[in-house]
């Protein structure tokens, strides 16, 4: 560790049984959610979904029973296991947690099932249920949990695996200015050590630092919720919802239907700390709150945010004149707050909508401005956050590398190294960002056009796409305004957009390192 060089390692030193093992705590976690929702759906006399969720419960024990007899055989790992087992996780994940809805009303078919589960694993937000209020509460408290325990295993999966394989945002990180060490995985896990550390042990290491942090968040935010009048079972599911930045709500209006300042600015405080980069948290654990003054992606939050908001109010203030409106002061209060409210829902990816973002369009008489918040989402959050996107990170590299190249047309000979938060650069860490963009826009045509040949017009399939790859469920509506969402999707259509949420959660690079020879090798 004092060798002053990051550290990018596989998946040395892990114990082949014991890391096997893993898919067995994952099936139990899941039963025990499924007991949790049994129990709920039995006290509240929801006698169909108490069965669903009884025989659920059994189905998955049963499953992990299997898993633990072949683990028990002689188990041989791949040079890449730890991404094997979060591509089994949210591609078999799904169909595990679909068991116990598959019997109820208002699920359709398996399709429909798999589509709602994968959505809230991959803490994308996209749903098949178009009226939330005619949903029994079982399955609203189900779905909201998997997108809680899916927010808490992006995290974990970031520190104990894309970590040490240098991706997953990463890779940008250990190719800053090296010989300043920062953010190496070493200091990550300098009490004991990368090299000497199995997966399994870096898994348990990453949820004991987390576990705790994320349960005492999420209890307050329920807590602080329901003191402002939310129902405690809507007050969990908006509290699961805002710290996975997945933007489920339990109710048909959402967010909106609170009318409430204060229930907004206690989801805000929630978003934000989930959509920065889990390494910001973990350097403040041992600098203390300026470690955040100094991280670079909060700043660029703050100004991309910033730069919307500009956009949106002045927007509206110009609409309101042209339309000469009255009341101008209450009003522009009203499009502040709620331009500031669903900039800071999209850059997480959440997408919540604001009571006074209605408010604020009426004041202007303009269309809901869906592109900015487009963007805003396109771009994301942190990097080794709960949010989807390109990430923060990349976008300011790719912007800051961009004029640098226009300044190089006037100057052909000039040096001018590129800095993110006062560190250098590196030339790798520009072409990772380069070829990250291209596989982010390449994966996008691609995914829209494989809509379109299932019947979708372009228009839908392109905000599909979008909404699926960077993990923002609620943009769909959005962008196309039409009534219906997901729900008027193929079963073919919603098994392709359960494909580019994986590819969304886990990103272009994780993928492509699957793809080659070595990551199969004995």
């Amino acid at each position: 560790m004092g060798s002053g060089r990051s550290v990018i390692i596989g998946d040395t030193g892990t114990s082949s049984e014991r890391t096997a093992r893993l898919p067995v705590h994952l099936l139990l976690t899941l039963a025990v959610g499924m007991a949790i929702v049994f129990l709920f759906a039995y006290f509240t006399r929801d006698t169909e979904a108490a069965v669903g969720f009884g025989y659920g419960m059994i189905a998955t024990l049963v499953l992990a029973a299997a898993c633990e007899v072949i683990v028990r055989r002689r188990f041989e790992s791949v040079t890449r296991i730890g991404l094997v087992l979060i591509l089994a996780f949210y591609v078999l994940g799904p169909a595990v947690a679909a068991i116990p809805i598959l019997g109820l009303r208002s699920v359709t078919d398996f399709s429909a099932a798999y589509f709602e589960m994968s959505s809230a694993l991959t803490t994308t937000g996209a749903s098949i249920f178009w009226n939330v209020d005619d949903v029994p509460e079982s399955i609203i408290l189900w779905r909201s949990m998997l997108s809680g325990f899916g927010g808490l295993v992006c995290l974990v999966s970031a520190l104990a695996i894309l970590a040490p394989l240098s991706i997953g945002g990463f890779e940008v990180e250990h190719m800053i200015d090296r010989r300043a060490q920062t953010m190496t995985y070493a200091f990550l896990c300098a009490s004991e050590g990368a090299r000497t550390r199995g997966m399994e042990a870096r898994v348990v290491w990453a949820l004991r630092l987390l576990l705790v942090p994320y349960l005492v968040i999420l209890l307050l935010c329920a807590f602080a919720l329901a003191a402002d009048g939310v129902r405690p079972f809507e007050a969990i599911c908006l509290a699961l919802g805002s710290i996975s930045t997945t933007g489920f709500t339990p109710t048909a209006s959402g967010v909106a239907g609170y009318r409430s300042v204060v229930t907004e600015v206690v989801l805000v405080l929630v978003m934000i700390p989930a959509a920065i980069g889990v390494s910001a948290h973990v350097d403040s654990m041992r600098d203390g709150l300026r470690s955040y003054r100094k991280n670079p992606e909060l700043r660029y939050m703050i100004i991309a945010v910033f730069v919307v908001i500009s956009i949106l109010f002045l927007r509206h203030w110009v609409g309101a004149i042209e339309t000469q409106s009255t009341d101008e002061l209450r009003g522009a209060f009203a499009a502040l707050w709620g331009s500031f409210f669903m900039a800071i829902s999209f850059i997480t990816t959440t997408g919540f909508e604001s009571a006074a973002w209605d408010g604020a369009t009426e004041w202007s008489g303009l269309k809901t401005p869906g592109v900015a918040l487009l963007g805003l989402a396109i771009v994301g959050g942190g990097a080794a956050s709960t949010a989807g996107g390109v990430k923060l990170i990349r976008a300011a590299l790719l912007a800051k590398h961009s004029m640098g190249e226009l300044r190089r047309l006037a100057r052909p000979s000039s040096v001018q190294p590129i800095f993110s938060g006062g560190r250098a650069v590196t030339f790798d860490a520009l072409s990772i960002v380069w070829v990250f963009v291209m596989l982010y826009a390449i994966t996008v045509a691609a995914c829209a056009l494989a809509l379109t040949a299932t019947g979708l017009k372009f228009v839908d399939a392109f905000a599909g796409s979008v909404a699926a790859i960077s993990n923002t469920g609620p943009l769909l509506q959005l962008i196309t305004g039409e009534e219906g969402g997901y729900t008027a999707y193929s079963p073919g259509a919603r098994f392709l957009l359960c494909g580019a949420m994986v590819v969304g959660r886990m990103e272009t690079l994780a993928v492509v390192a699957l793809c080659s020879v070595s990551a199969w090798r004995r």
